[in-house]
């Protein structure tokens, strides 16, 4: 990998490319392994590395933005960490350091529904191997991977009620941005316009349109991630009568 290449900001990335096929692979396996592995570790050992996980995302956010404002790249407006991805990156440490079910239930459903979502259509600008492409991938594949590790690990299952919660959250969320957006010129949060690579977002009408629409399903993507703790509880609930 050339130095020069890793601080350029001028590569282009193009999602469903052969760099964004890559990565997805190199995740499924990174993931896959630490089911795997997790199985046979202690509870102790699986939340080391849930420690170290989360302390890796929050240092990958914070080096990212050092390199931003040493290489003069920084902008108020985009490159603070009020994304919902950004901020549990830099939050990680806090949020998964101890097993926490109140955190770990929004974060769920919030990761599930729009962080997955960005790994599949990324609202990425920049190529291999430049250090931005490296900071989206590790953030937002990591907290998927950590998310489903601490699930699978810890049992913490999410619940029905938590999909209204986490709604709440979210608006709440929504709410605190807009005044911002508008006082720095900004689309946090993609509240002023739609990302510039495609997305869902495509499909829900112009702004502010797709805005409401998203609001429509967000509790609709929610019930989505759901889905898998359902299975996950009746596959546990049937074991537990077999065993009996």
């Amino acid at each position: 990998m050339s130095g020069t290449a890793f601080f350029r900001s001028d590569i282009p990335f193009s999602s469903f490319s052969q760099a964004h096929f890559v990565t997805i692979l190199l995740s499924l396996a990174l993931l896959i392994l630490l089911v795997v592995v997790g199985r046979r570790l202690k509870r102790s050992q699986n939340l080391l590395i849930g420690r170290l996980l989360s302390l890796f995302l929050a240092l990958t956010l914070v080096v990212y933005i050092a390199l931003s404002i040493g290489l003069g790249r920084f902008d108020i407006a985009v490159h603070l960490p009020l994304s919902t991805c950004n901020l549990f990156a830099l939050l990680a440490p806090w949020l998964f350091w101890n097993p926490n079910h109140k955190y770990f239930e929004i974060v769920y459903f919030m990761v599930m529904a729009g962080t997955l979502q960005s790994v599949i259509t990324p609202d990425l600008y920049v190529g291999f191997p430049t250090y931005g492409f490296f900071k989206y991938w590790i953030t937002h594949v990591g907290l998927v991977i950590l998310v489903i590790h601490y699930l699978l690990r810890f049992q913490l299952y999410p619940t029905a009620k938590g999909i209204v919660r986490t709604f709440v959250w979210l608006n709440i969320y929504v709410l605190a941005l807009m005044p911002i957006n508008l006082l720095l010129d900004a689309n946090y949060f993609y509240l002023m316009a739609k990302p510039i690579n495609p997305s869902i977002l495509d499909l829900f009408g112009p702004w502010p349109i797709y805005i409401l629409v998203v609001e429509l399903l967000a509790m609709g993507f929610f019930a989505l991630a759901y889905l898998p703790v359902l299975v996950i509880k009746k596959r546990q609930f049937t074991d537990r009568i077999q065993l009996h």
